[in-house]
């Protein structure tokens, strides 16, 4: 008995230090995602391009993270993850060396890309973390992990005006890289990669002996099933707002309330506390609904289509933007609209198989940033014709409203995705059974 209270301690250690490896990685490496857009325009001026050359200036690094996530889920999946999270945290860091020593927009512009390649990692680091919890607790580790999004957003904003990137722009992307390697190798060395599935209710306390890989019939279930494919166009859709609030508030308390760059962040420090705050609780509440009604991550879900629209409509009715009533909404904002995300990917989770579930969050990833390639340049050319005020309560809106009618149809599909993975989950612990009892036959 005491010794397997010493292992079950050991086994929580284990996971809990790679839970927090892989947390800094994500959280580093979004961290210079963040800076990347400043230290562009720093370079493109060093490298005398000009204003009207810059405008058409992509974000390279975005583009191959979204054409390779796909291919890089699939390739997590017919593999072991550990090894590939590492070699992402690899190519990260020369990625952030190769962009200090460019002496040239063009060799700037290819390591960035570089930089993105090594961010399709984060598809199987939300895999591999996910497989240490059962599914009644799923919702809570993946608010974590893509908490760290916002809280990335809100280090690099805190610290834009102390980092003097300018003048030392190499020297932070020589940090980082060195950063970047140093967590390359404590995910080589101190990661614990867990058995796909192991967490699953039907496979606990057997002792996997089969080796299930994704193949073709697999990837066409990941393009067809009625419920993934409604998460996937849920999450294109829910990041929209996002990004249009974060792009368009501080414009509009610049242009409508002529506020100074300078009290910029103290008005906009509500809205990152009621995301980063968001994301926890919606991924707890939705744990707890989701033990009685498979459903109940919908509910909390929807909480993130309903309550916005409403407390945006109070935000911008507010004239004195530094008084306690704008905070308060904006906070309420925020924090409602967090609620969402953690529970699309949660269930992405519970309706896909073990093997092919890097995948499927790769793809729910790639909306994601396809969210962020189209969503800032729309946003531009629509504030040319309408205040910005009015455009963002209406782009917002009709998101949101997209967005209901597709989690009212994602209502009548889940649960019955949910039913048949369980059942092929069963199946699948007899057969595990079966092939342990043959075993330790043999062995007697």
């Amino acid at each position: 008995m005491a010794r397997e209270c010493f292992m079950e301690k050991r086994t929580n250690r284990s996971r809990w230090g790679t839970v927090l490896i892989l947390s800094l990685f994500l959280l580093f490496s979004q961290v210079l995602g963040f800076f990347i857009e400043t230290i562009t325009t720093v370079v493109s001026e060093f490298t005398s391009i000009t204003d009207r050359w810059f405008d058409f200036i992509i974000p390279t690094d975005l583009i191959i993270m979204a054409l390779f996530l796909p291919a890089g889920g699939v390739l997590f999946d017919r593999n072991s993850r550990k090894p590939l999270i590492a070699l992402g945290g690899f190519v990260w860091g020369v990625s952030a060396l190769l962009m200090g020593i460019s002496l040239t927009f063009a060799t700037f512009n290819v390591s960035k890309g570089i930089y993105g390649l090594s961010r399709v990692s984060f598809c199987g680091i939300f895999a591999l973390t996910s497989d240490f919890y059962k599914p009644v607790n799923r919702g809570k580790i993946l608010s974590l992990l893509l908490m760290l999004h916002p809280l990335s957003i809100a280090i690099g904003t805190t610290f834009q005006d102390v980092i003097n990137l300018e003048l030392h722009w190499r020297e932070f992307l020589f940090l980082m890289g060195a950063v970047a390697l140093f967590i390359a190798l404590a995910v080589r060395l101190k990661v614990d990669e867990p058995k796909r599935g192991e967490k699953e209710p039907a496979l606990t306390d057997i002792p996997l002996k089969g080796a299930y890989r994704l193949d073709l019939e697999n990837i066409k279930l990941l393009l067809t099933r009625p419920s993934l494919v409604l998460l996937y166009f849920l999450i294109l859709f829910i990041a929209m707002p996002a990004i249009v609030l974060w792009k368009g508030i501080p414009i509009y308390l610049q242009d409508v309330h002529a506020l100074p760059r300078t009290e910029l962040f103290s008005l906009i420090i509500p809205g990152m506390l009621g995301i980063v705050l968001g994301y926890p609780v919606g991924g707890a509440l939705g744990d707890l609904l989701f033990r009685g009604n498979k459903t109940g991550r919908l509910v909390v879900s929807s909480l993130g289509f309903f309550v916005p629209p409403i407390s945006l409509l109070f935000t911008l009715r507010y004239t004195d933007v530094g008084g306690n009533p704008f905070l308060f909404w904006l906070l309420i904002t925020s924090f409602f609209l967090a609620l969402t995300l953690p529970n699309l990917f949660a269930s992405i989770m519970d309706v896909t198989l073990p093997e092919i579930r890097a995948s499927a969050l790769a793809i729910g990833l790639f909306a994601q940033t396809l969210s962020f390639l189209i969503t800032p340049p729309l946003f531009s050319y629509g504030q040319k014709f309408f205040p910005i005020a009015d455009l963002m309560l209406w782009i917002c809106s009709g998101l949101w409203v997209i967005c209901l009618f597709l989690l009212l149809g994602l209502f009548f599909v889940l649960h019955k995705d949910i039913e048949a993975l369980r059942r092929h989950m069963a199946y699948r612990g007899m057969v595990e059974t079966r092939l342990s009892g043959s075993e330790e036959k043999a062995q007697d």
